[in-house]
């Protein structure tokens, strides 16, 4: 059952609480407005349309329809400049929810293979554009660089290779997302394998369009988080491993809603992987395209699942215990969010 909306107080409360975010696509946060103003200026279909006209389009109606718009966006994103502004503006607008570091997923072999754009040159430009979110906000931006599971082991070699290379450009791991069924994370065992013995972690996208096995193939290459991992909820056996391995899932309830891993909120799984202690942080995923942010995913944990301001709070802590840092690097995260933390009395 949906519990009531949180009042006025708590919802300031829960806006300038500091969090932490670990799941977010770099293509999935274009704005309408910039989206227009880049494809305009590239010259793509796209920026024909209106503001109002791509806001409009952006109004999630089915999975299908978020894929088209998702090859809209990339198709618009020709130049490096275009990542390093979507870069910018997405950690301004994770400065101004509060957050504290954001690992921002993309996908480099896509924009190369298809309109030729160095790899370099885009981890150039979003490292630029990390700088300057820091130089202004003192936010801090890190870099996973994703595989789509629809292509080989060889592109996802040379992704794994990418990661490796672009650690100066604030890269931290290995990712795999795209459509999972029929494309389980073993078949890309060389790659992962390649990445682990050069230093580069795995953090896959599973358990979101298939089942609990999709989790634990991906075990077999010990991630230290699994992207959304929702459907693991359904095998209590699994739960119990995530549980005692301390995997970390990065949860986004509304883009489980929206690509309809489950029909209402209110069936989401959040609940059962809450109680049966296994770690997980909240995340937006790709919040231009499926209308949320992190403020709106932790608000709804109060009002869909009756998360205590203490229990975002833990949210937020095991954010920063799961980041992709340098234990130094991480200690002084965590010690900036517990102050802010303390501030509110939690």
């Amino acid at each position: 059952m949906t519990r009531p909306a949180v009042d006025h107080e708590l919802r300031s409360i829960i806006a300038q609480l500091p969090k932490v975010e670990l799941h977010v696509h770099l293509e999935g946060s274009v704005r309408p407005e910039t989206l227009s103003r880049i494809a305009r200026r590239n010259g793509r279909d796209i920026g024909t349309l209106s503001v109002d006209e791509i806001r409009e389009l952006f109004r999630f109606r089915d999975f299908f329809h978020f894929t088209q718009l998702f090859e809209q966006c990339v198709d618009a994103l020709r130049e490096p400049r275009d990542f390093e502004l979507i870069t910018t503006e997405l950690g301004l607008a994770a400065h101004a929810q509060q957050v504290r570091y954001l690992e921002v997923t993309f996908t480099p072999g896509m924009h190369h293979r298809a309109r030729g754009i160095g790899v370099d040159e885009q981890l150039d430009a979003v490292a630029a554009g990390a700088a300057e979110v820091y130089r202004q906000t003192g936010v801090q931006m890190r870099f996973i660089l994703d595989h789509v599971r629809g292509d080989g082991e060889q592109e996802c070699l040379q992704t794994a290779q990418w990661c490796h290379d672009g650690r100066r450009h604030g890269v931290v791991a290995l990712g795999l997302g795209g459509f999972e069924p029929g494309r389980p994370a073993s078949l890309f065992a060389e790659a992962i394998g390649w990445a682990a013995a050069h230093g580069v972690p795995f953090v896959p996208h599973a358990g979101e369009a298939v089942g609990p096995e999709g989790v634990w193939d991906c075990l077999r290459f010990d991630p230290p988080r699994i992207g959304h991992g929702v459907r693991a909820a359904e095998d209590p056996q699994l739960l119990a491993t995530l549980h005692a391995r301390g995997v970390v899932l990065e949860i986004c309830p509304t883009s489980n809603l929206r690509t309809g891993v489950v029909a209402d909120l209110a069936d989401h799984p959040l609940p059962r992987i809450r109680a049966a202690g296994v770690p997980f942080t909240l995340n937006s995923d790709d919040p231009s395209m499926f209308h949320t942010d992190i403020t709106t995913e932790y608000r709804l944990a109060t009002e869909q699942f009756g998360f205590t301001l203490a229990e975002l709070a833990a949210v937020t802590r095991t954010g920063v215990d799961a980041a992709l840092l340098p234990e130094a690097e991480r200690a002084a995260l965590r010690a900036d969010v517990d102050a802010r933390l303390a501030a509110f009395g939690v």
